[in-house]
């Protein structure tokens, strides 16, 4: 239900841009934007049929709550609704409502919030799904930068929908990235994710730079050396890959995730013997 919710949503989003233009440009978004809200309220309603009636009755509660109040609390029972999806392990939904809330505070906070929900969640889908999750990011990234154009959070997410989404050019997206750690060269995030952009594009020795020139400004970036590794491993370096893949399994504290890279290295090595 829920890829159906969001295949929904972003076939009405693609109609902006095949409408015949007897309107404004501006006028046929809108309307669209409300077309889009419209149908997105109308796909959580199916999924509302899913859930027990305990959970329906406490949403109920919540969602009346939040039509009759004003001010603050109105804000507070639309918290509780995002809790309330998360809860139910339903990101997509409470990505939307974050988004909803964002529009009523008008707080750049909230709006950032909202922002890496859909690019969180956009990192665990495939296909139009994706597609979807990376369109509403860019929105939401977009409507951070035309207040705040120097926002480095929202450069950042917005380089990375960018690239990711295919929509404009990749080498817009990475140029935002570059302008951030032009101006902020400890911009950690920033330079991981163009180490990442790297990796996709085949320059390992640029992205293990990047990597490296994040770990010399923060030596507690602990998934550094997984990257790091993951790149020599990608490179067919297998000595290398092993050590920094140790170090980052010596720096995991859950035995599920130490027993993941045991696995991961476990295969880099048959792949090498394989390759002798």
């Amino acid at each position: 239900m829920q890829a159906m919710l969001i295949t929904a949503s972003l076939a009405i989003f693609y109609v902006v841009y095949i409408l015949p233009r007897t309107e404004p440009a501006s006028k046929i978004r809108e309307q669209q934007a409300e077309k889009a809200k419209e149908d997105i309220h109308q796909q959580i309603d199916q999924v509302k049929k899913e859930l027990s009636g305990i959970d329906v009755a406490r949403l109920n509660g919540f969602e009346t709550m939040f039509s009759i109040s004003q001010g603050s609390i109105k804000i507070q029972y639309l918290d509780s609704i995002i809790r309330f999806w998360d809860k139910q392990m339903r990101p997509a939904i409470a990505a939307i409502y974050a988004e909803d809330k964002a529009m009523l505070t008008q707080d750049k906070e909230d709006w950032l919030e909202a922002g890496n929900r859909y690019l969180q969640m956009a990192s665990f889908l495939k296909g139009e799904d994706k597609q979807w999750a990376y369109t509403r990011g860019k929105t939401v990234f977009e409507t951070i930068l035309k207040s705040d154009p120097e926002n480095a959070d929202a450069k950042i997410g917005l380089g990375v929908c960018l690239v990711e989404s295919g929509q404009g050019s990749p080498m817009e997206g990475i140029g935002l990235l570059r302008d951030v750690v032009d101006k902020d060269p400890t911009n950690t995030r920033a330079i991981l994710q163009l180490g990442h952009f790297s990796v996709i594009s085949g320059q390992f020795q640029k992205a293990l730079d990047r990597y490296r020139q994040a770990l010399a400004i923060d030596p507690k970036l602990d998934e550094t050396y997984f990257f790091i590794g993951d790149t020599y491993a990608k490179m067919g370096e297998t000595d290398s890959a092993l050590i920094f893949l140790n170090k980052y399994k010596e720096l995991q504290q859950e035995q599920a995730v130490k027993d993941q890279i045991d696995l991961y290295m476990q295969e880099i090595k048959i792949k090498s013997n394989n390759k002798n």
